[in-house]
């Protein structure tokens, strides 16, 4: 952990590197990372898992089994048809949640964040729109119950809620290790959030791991080179909370209320 602890001592600015909404950008290293942590997600009846990744000059947060299969669909001809292959062989009606598809209201969204300028930039790619837009990075008003503690991961953690973007947030958070970030856009406690849920478990985070070695770079991911429109984030809400269901391949996904409401 003292070793942790060091690598995390030059956290404490950062700045955003953010690619031309108008082009389409490679994917490409932009520095090496100094934190990385892992979180399982649960919404409803599926489970995903992302990544928090941090350098000292930006973060990212993004989906483990989404960049993992975007990956795949554009690396080869074999490793697509792999990658199809797990896609139709998964049943969301299976009583074992391992052969569901792994998906959430936010899996196919990536966010970048930039402290020094006070800026966040989302890239999101849903039903074939690649949308983008920029706003200034979220503050929460959090309620500490210091009196609260609960173990997780060998770390003392506190309790606090919010109540952010239309949703009840109740997270728990540690000061071993004082990084002011979370999962999504949530952030500015005196440490790092190992846990969050929102709205009795419409969805839930919880970290599974925390590495400061032998990291893979933060990296700019765009597979296919595709090129983002942007736009603001009330039309964005509004395109992501209207009602709809989507065909994709020989499936029928209907779309389920979205993580942000307002």
């Amino acid at each position: 952990m003292k070793r942790l602890l060091t690598l995390l001592s030059a956290l404490m600015a950062s700045i955003l590197w953010k690619p031309s909404p108008a082009m389409a950008q490679e994917n490409h290293v932009i520095e090496p990372a100094i934190l990385e942590v892992r979180y399982d997600s649960w919404q409803q009846e599926h489970d995903d898992s992302y990544i928090l990744r941090v350098g000292k000059t930006t973060n990212q947060f993004f989906s483990f089994y989404r960049n993992r299969t975007d990956s795949m669909d554009y690396t080869s001809e074999a490793t697509r048809q792999i990658s199809l292959k797990e896609f139709l062989e998964t049943n969301d009606k299976s009583p074992d949640r391992t052969k569901r598809l792994k998906a959430s209201t936010i899996g196919r969204e990536l966010l970048y964040q930039d402290l020094t300028m006070g800026k966040l930039t989302l890239y999101s790619v849903y039903a074939s729109a690649y949308n983008t837009y920029e706003e200034d990075i979220p503050t929460q008003e959090w309620s500490i119950d210091n009196d609260s503690v609960q173990d997780i991961m060998g770390m003392e953690c506190h309790y606090a809620t919010t109540t952010f973007r239309g949703r009840v947030w109740k997270v728990w958070f540690t000061e071993e290790i004082p990084v002011s970030l979370g999962p999504w856009k949530l952030g500015g406690l005196p440490g790092l959030i190992l846990k969050a849920t929102a709205d009795n478990d419409f969805i839930k985070f919880t970290a599974i791991s925390i590495k400061a070695d032998g990291l893979t770079p933060v990296t700019f991911y765009n597979w296919g080179n595709k090129k983002y429109y942007k736009m603001d984030r009330e039309k964005f809400l509004k395109y992501k909370n209207r009602p709809r269901t989507i065909p994709y391949t020989e499936k029928v996904v209907q779309a389920k209320p979205y993580i942000e409401l307002e």
